[in-house]
C-alpha cells in the first residue's frame, strides 16, 4: 500500500503527432507460394463445378441452366484469379518494439496493430496445400477474441516458427514487467 501512495499517477495528453506512423514502416512480404495457393484453390473449385455441369449434363438438366451457370462460374473463377494475384502484393508484416503488425488488402486495406501485452498465445499451422508448397501460416490470438486476430499466410515454415518464437518471447517479457 505504501508504494501505491508514493507512485505518484500520470496521464499526460499525447500530441498526435507524436504517435509513431506505422505506414512508414518496411513491411516483410509474404511467399510467392501464397499466390500459387490461392490459384490451386480456385482451379479446385472450377473443377468441382465442371464436374456438377458435366452430371447436369449426364442427368439432361434444362438447357437455360447451362446458360446461367456457365457465366457465372467463368465469372467468379475470374474474378477470383484477379483477386489473389492483386492481394498478393498487399500482403505486408512488422515486428516493432511493443507490438506486431499485419497489413493486406487493395480495395479497402485494413492494417491490424497487436501489441504484446495483449497477445494470449502463438501457433503455426499448415494445411495439405500448404505442406505441398512448403509454407506456413502464423496465427496470433488476443485476450477476448473469438478465433485468431491475425493470419499471416504464406510464411517459409522456418521463418513462421522464428516468428512465433519472437512473438512469444516478446509476450513473455511483457508478461514479466
Amino acid at each position: 500500500m505504501d508504494s501505491i501512495e508514493n507512485s505518484a499517477f500520470t496521464n499526460r495528453a499525447i500530441a498526435i503527432e507524436e504517435l509513431p506512423a506505422y505506414e512508414e514502416l518496411s513491411f516483410n512480404s509474404v511467399s510467392i507460394k501464397q499466390r500459387t495457393k490461392g490459384f490451386i484453390q480456385v482451379s479446385i473449385f472450377l473443377f468441382i463445378c465442371l464436374i456438377g455441369l458435366g452430371f447436369g449434363f449426364y442427368f439432361e438438366m434444362p438447357e437455360i441452366l447451362f446458360y446461367i451457370a456457365i457465366p457465372i462460374i467463368s465469372f467468379i473463377s475470374l474474378f477470383s484469379y484477379i483477386n489473389i494475384f492483386l492481394l498478393q502484393k498487399t500482403y505486408g508484416y512488422a515486428l516493432r518494439e511493443k507490438d506486431i503488425i499485419y497489413k493486406r488488402g487493395y480495395i479497402t486495406q485494413k492494417t491490424t496493430i497487436v501489441p504484446f501485452n495483449r497477445i494470449q498465445h502463438v501457433s503455426t499451422s499448415r494445411g495439405f496445400i500448404d505442406k505441398i508448397l512448403g509454407i506456413a501460416n502464423l496465427k496470433i490470438f488476443t485476450a477476448g477474441g473469438h478465433g485468431s486476430d491475425i493470419k499471416i499466410p504464406g510464411l517459409m515454415p522456418d521463418l513462421a516458427q522464428k516468428l512465433k518464437e519472437a512473438v512469444a518471447k516478446k509476450v513473455s517479457l511483457e508478461d514479466e514487467q
